[in-house]
């Protein structure tokens, strides 16, 4: 339960309209003071705090106006719940089972941010004979359950509810047969192979070699561009015949005939049969991308990292900081058509337009400036917020996954059509190149997503089975890294993952252990590439400071937390054979990870500033990890109450923005006076010795 993420993505819910503008079609709903049961409701303006108290926990939602609801059919509200996900149960104008609705479908999610949710009322069992005025809603069946609601309304059916309801079933089964295929996919032996392929930026043009077995004369080389679903191959971009089996080699124009860009393209042999075509290889992308100039590589000169301070603040410089990373909210960079300010941009066949003063561009202009004048090294964090307007045409409609869900924060990038694909790669192809060259500054490295353990909510591409999910996840890195290493060599991408190892934090979250399994099959079917590991290992509880007390992260492979009590597990991880890129260890970036001050007593300060002298003493000693960013620099109220910061909250009493003790133990780090403020904490932490705080055990 991670409710930093509040004021991680605090200007993204300002800026990104959550429930509708204004003049919508709709019916406003207010929580009725009187008549709730088991339930505590205290009004915010236009948002309430409910805590449920007991069971049956339920409240009536009063119409402004009589409903006709054959009309005004879906009820919709924002919610912000870090409890466990609700079952629902509606009772529609009357108080009986056959107007009565609930099921699957009706359901609060548990989310980190702000979501969006939309119910169809009609599904009763008879239909509402009349206008209807009042909606009962129940929370879940128990008490103990707090979450934040606001927007209510009731608003007619769009083409996007329509869409998301009638194929519910299909787009299941599509994706178990999707997950079928790949699985089968990831564990063929195929009897040809192609064994490297080539991209060379100054050359413009692709190599493919390989290996052609058992090929009949039907047989050739397909282009796969990476939106192609090719457990299910119609068509191919390109196809050269193969006249006979054995080694080959082809040179082709990294530019086709259309303007797409082979530099996104897997090759395989193929056999063309009737109307398709089957795999006798496996798909194969680029392995090296002769890039367009020699960047020199950037390595930080400090493990320490600060989230949330400004760039500009004198305590990026006083806490000796070696690095930083900075949210990219993708949908605010390229457009689709032109407008006062915005310049023509050239990707492929299509024209998009840029306006270079924006204020996300600026904004990433001056970070990366500082930056670059202090020697840092810079991660950028790829977000694409959920299209909430759904106006077709617009580079967010195109780019955003077609089954994203309202509710989540941001989309996966839609990676299944030319057009979607082409959209977040255009974007990419202009940060990357912007981004490579001293007048800029430099972004050094590409966090892809967030947190993708919860999908579901930081990077939404509908239900998805976890490895048709991996399947799209796989393809967004795969886009960023041949994009981004054709102007710079030593750029990598990183995958996003939260504490939750070998565990579900919720029904709808995925293991992250699972992921990276599913990460290196394809990895090493499809042709290895440069990935590195972006952890957050917070605290297995994020209230408790005291992490070395966390008693399910254990040093094992599976153990179901990494935090930083076994940070000893995923360095190790990190270096298997198996998970190793060209014989070199995996980086590891731990880039967003706090600890929490409970209240401002001397205890709670002494326990925060502890845990972090107890973490620094574990990372010093792992040569896999290359960086620590601390979230958060100071204590902010969007964190549902949780004190991460190094600082007091700006308006404290008593201390606004006061340094804690945590403070000056980050300062002290890879200084001369580590020693000595470190000592400050050995009763705490418990121990006579300080390497009693590292395992020295055999993890298996």
């Amino acid at each position: 339960m991670k409710l930093r993420k509040i004021l991680t993505f605090m200007t993204v819910i300002a800026t990104v309209p959550v429930w509708g503008a204004a003049g919508d079609d709709h019916i406003t709903l207010t929580i009725r003071p009187a008549d709730s049961h088991n339930i505590s409701v205290e009004q915010n303006g236009d948002s309430y705090i409910i805590t449920t108290t007991g069971n049956d926990p339920y409240v009536f939602l009063d119409a402004d106006r009589p409903v006709d609801i054959s009309h005004y059919r879906m009820l919709e509200f924002n919610s912000f719940n870090t409890s466990d996900i609700l079952p629902l149960a509606l009772f529609v104008g009357r108080l009986d089972n056959d107007h009565l609705v609930e099921g699957n479908l009706y359901t609060l999610p548990r989310t980190e941010g702000w979501s969006v949710n939309a119910y169809d009322i009609t599904k009763t069992d008879v239909p509402a004979d009349g206008p209807v005025s009042w909606i009962r809603i129940r929370f879940g069946m128990n008490g103990g359950n707090r979450f934040i609601i606001s927007g209510l309304k009731l608003r007619p059916m769009n083409s996007r509810d329509r869409d998301i309801l009638e194929n519910i079933e299909l787009r299941a089964r599509q994706d178990r047969e999707l997950s079928e295929r790949l699985s089968c996919y990831l564990s063929t032996r195929f009897a040809s192979e192609i064994g490297h392929v080539e991209v060379s930026y100054p050359d413009s043009t692709v190599t493919v070699a390989g290996r052609a077995d058992r090929i009949s004369g039907n047989a050739g080389l397909a282009e796969i561009p990476i939106w192609a679903e090719y457990t299910d191959l119609k068509d191919v971009e390109t196809f050269i015949p193969l006249g006979r089996e054995g080694k080959f080699g082809f040179t082709v124009p990294r530019f086709a005939e259309d303007g797409h860009d082979r530099l996104l393209s897997g090759w395989a042999v193929v056999e063309k049969r009737d109307s398709c075509y089957s795999l006798l290889s496996a798909v194969h992308y680029p392995d090296d991308i002769i890039p367009k100039s020699d960047l020199p590589e950037i390595t930080s000169r400090s493990l320490k990292g600060i989230g949330g301070c400004p760039f500009d603040h004198e305590d990026m410089k006083l806490l000796g900081v070696g690095g930083a990373n900075f949210n990219v909210l993708l949908d605010q960079i390229l457009f689709t058509e032109p407008a006062a300010g915005r310049t023509a941009y050239r990707y492929g066949s299509r024209t998009w337009y840029v306006d270079e003063n924006c204020p996300a561009i600026r904004g990433m202009d001056m970070n990366t400036k500082i930056a670059q004048e202090n020697g840092w090294l810079i991660s950028g964090i790829l977000l694409l917020p959920v299209d909430r307007s759904y106006t077709p045409g617009t580079w967010a409609s195109l780019a955003n996954h077609p089954e994203c869900q309202a509710s989540a924060a941001f989309a996966m990038p839609n990676m299944l059509s030319k057009e979607g694909a082409e959209a977040y790669a255009a974007t990419m192809t202009y940060l990357c190149e912007r981004y490579s060259s001293g007048r800029h500054g430099r972004i050094h490295h590409w966090i892809i997503h967030n947190e993708i353990q919860n999908g579901f909510f930081w990077t939404n591409a509908g239900d998805r089975d976890i490895m048709t999910y991996m399947n799209l996840y796989c393809k967004s890195m795969r886009t960023v890294y041949n994009i981004a290493r054709q102007f710079d060599p030593n750029a990598q991408v990183l995958i996003s993952l939260d504490h939750d190892w070998n565990r579900k934090s919720n029904k709808r979250s995925y293991e992250g252990m699972k992921l990276m399994d599913i990460l290196l099959d394809f990895s090493h079917k499809e042709g290895d590439f440069q990935w590195g590991i972006a952890y957050h290992p917070y605290p297995q509880d994020i209230n408790n400071p005291r992490t070395w007390e966390d008693d399910q992260a254990l040093y094992t492979f599976d153990t179901p937390f990494m935090t930083p009590k076994n940070l000893e597990v995923l360095n190790e991880f990190a270096g298997l054979p198996s998970v190793r890129y060209r014989g070199m260890p995996r980086e590891i970036h731990l880039t967003e990870q706090g600890l929490n001050s409970p209240d401002y007593s001397e205890k709670s300060l002494q326990d925060q500033a502890a845990g972090m002298v107890y973490t620094w003493e574990k990372i010093r000693h792992l040569k896999n990890i290359k960086c620590y960013y601390y979230h958060l620099w100071a204590d902010d109220h969007g964190e549902g109450g949780l004190r991460l910061g190094l600082r007091k909250f700006h308006d404290d009493k008593d201390d606004p923005l006061g340094k804690k003790p945590i403070w000056d133990v980050v300062r002290a780090y890879e200084t001369s006076e580590w020693e000595a403020v470190r000592e400050q904490y050995r009763e705490i932490l418990g121990i006579r010795k300080w390497n009693e705080i590292l395992y020295k055990g055999e993890i298996r």
